[in-house]
C-alpha cells in the first residue's frame, strides 16, 4: 500500500468523523430547545399561578382586581394598584405570546378582562402611552 492510498483512506474516515460530528450536534441542539422550550412555559406557568395564589391568599387585592374590572372608581392608591396589577398581568399574557406558549395565551382569561370596563380602559391607556413594548404580533391578537 502506497502514501497515496493511506492519505485517501484517512481524509475518508476524516470526513465521515466531520459527518458524524455534524449529526450529534444537531441532535443535541434539537434537544437544548426543546429543554429550553420546556422551561419557558414552566416559568410562565409559574408566574401565572403565583399571581393567582396572590388573589387567593389576599382578599384584597382581590377586591381590587375585581372593582378595577368592573369599572369602580377606586382612590388614587387603589388606581395605581390595579394598574400595575393590570400590566403585571398583561405582560404575563405578552411574555407567554412571545415564547410560544400559545396554549398558555389562548386558554388564559384575556377576552374575559379586557372585555371589562377596567379592563378595556387599562388596555386602552396602554397602548396609548409608553408603558408597554409590547411585540405587534402580541397587539394584533389581542
Amino acid at each position: 500500500m502506497n502514501w497515496d492510498a493511506v492519505g485517501a483512506i484517512a481524509e475518508l474516515l476524516g470526513a465521515g468523523a466531520v459527518v458524524l460530528t455534524l449529526i450529534y450536534l444537531a441532535i443535541q441542539l434539537r434537544h437544548n430547545t426543546q429543554a429550553v422550550r420546556a422551561e419557558s412555559e414552566r416559568g410562565t406557568r409559574v408566574d401565572a399561578n403565583s399571581r393567582m395564589y396572590k388573589f387567593i391568599e389576599n382578599p384584597k387585592i382581590a377586591e381590587l382586581y375585581s372593582k378595577g374590572l368592573r369599572g369602580e372608581e377606586p382612590s388614587s392608591n387603589n388606581r395605581l394598584r390595579f394598574r400595575l396589577l393590570m400590566r403585571t398581568l398583561v405582560h404575563q399574557w405578552s411574555h407567554a405570546f412571545r415564547v410560544g406558549a400559545s396554549f398558555l395565551v389562548q386558554n388564559s382569561e384575556i377576552p374575559g378582562v379586557l372585555s371589562t370596563r377596567g379592563g378595556a380602559e387599562y388596555w386602552r391607556l396602554a397602548l396609548k402611552g409608553d408603558e408597554t413594548n409590547y411585540d405587534e404580533g402580541f397587539v394584533e391578537y389581542i
